[in-house]
């Protein structure tokens, strides 16, 4: 049997640890956002800067002379609008390729696969202390797990 400061020092430590996780759920699930966003926008720029590029170089290609034409005489072009149009497609190109390999190169898909899965392992911890079926010291470890695999988070969210 635990003497009665023991039982009060366990219930601190709990209690210490039950806000610990509930800040760290806090902290990943505005990174969760915030990398959910981001992706979307990139995916989003990807999506129409390509398509702007397609449609940009296909409109001269398919019109052929006479389209370009026209445009150079409608909008008063002092250079051909075949080349200011694959100009403005070469930009758009650029920026697709690039928001591609933001989002590639900052892995965010896989970051954001394991901030859920740590999430849902801190609401198990939570639950498990909060109903006291889990051990405060297997809880502390799983804690310190949790917080190693998310450490790409730490400064990466606006608090």
């Amino acid at each position: 049997m635990m003497a009665p400061d023991t039982r009060s020092a366990n219930r601190e430590s709990v209690a210490d640890l039950r806000e610990r996780i509930q800040s760290k759920r806090r902290e990943i699930a505005t990174y969760v956002r915030t990398a959910c966003r981001r992706r979307q926008l990139l995916v989003r720029i990807t999506i129409f800067a390509g398509a702007l590029a397609t449609a940009l170089t296909a409109a001269p290609a398919l019109g052929g002379q006479p389209l370009a034409d026209w445009l150079t005489t409608t909008f008063s072009l002092d250079s051909p609008s075949w080349q200011i149009l694959c100009g403005i497609a070469a930009v758009c190109s650029l920026a697709a390729t690039i928001a591609t390999q933001l989002r590639k190169s900052d892995n965010d898909d896989h970051r954001v696969v394991e901030a859920q899965n740590a999430m849902a392992v801190l609401e198990e911890l939570d639950v498990g202390l909060g109903s006291a079926d889990l051990d405060l010291d297997d809880a502390t470890t799983r804690y310190v797990e949790c917080v190693r695999t998310t450490s790409f988070i730490a400064g990466t969210v606006d608090a």
